[in-house]
């Protein structure tokens, strides 16, 4: 829809105006219940590292960077998600708390990610496997054979 209005300008602010409406009805809610709204640039957020303040090296436009002065690897959407709060604790004016800083990184490939393992959690078979099918797909199935 948006590739036929030639005009650039246009376009970009068709483009925009759901976003608008989202962040217009956020804001009304968060008013409604009485939760202090931030508005922080999200200009750059992801060329730097939140934990050392260092440039974030990508490599053939990949979306995980590497940090020029820890070595630590970032992805980029993660990275804004962090500059994005960082920016929003020391903006001015802000009634945020302030983050204990060094931010820790606790080990995991990612940083500031969990150390859980994320091998997914056995169940035995017993425990969901069924002999006889569910009443639900008895009745689809008796249905199809009343049909015949």
């Amino acid at each position: 829809m948006i590739s036929r209005i030639g005009d650039r300008q246009l376009r970009h602010r068709i483009f925009q105006a759901s976003f608008r409406g989202i962040q217009k009805a956020i804001e009304e809610k968060a008013k409604e219940y009485g939760v202090p709204v931030i508005h922080v640039n999200p200009k750059n957020t992801s060329r730097l590292c939140p934990i050392h303040s260092a440039p974030i090296i990508y490599s053939n436009g990949s979306r995980i960077g590497k940090c020029s002065k820890g070595g630590e690897l970032w992805h980029r959407d993660i990275v804004a998600c962090w500059n994005l709060l960082l920016r929003a604790l020391r903006g001015d004016g802000s009634s945020a708390p302030s983050p204990a800083w060094p931010i820790p990184v606790d080990g995991s490939p990612m940083p500031l990610g969990s150390t859980a393992t994320h091998d997914p959690t056995r169940v035995p078979k017993p425990l969901w496997a069924r002999w006889k099918s569910l009443p639900l797909i008895q009745n689809a199935t008796n249905l199809n054979k009343m049909k015949r």
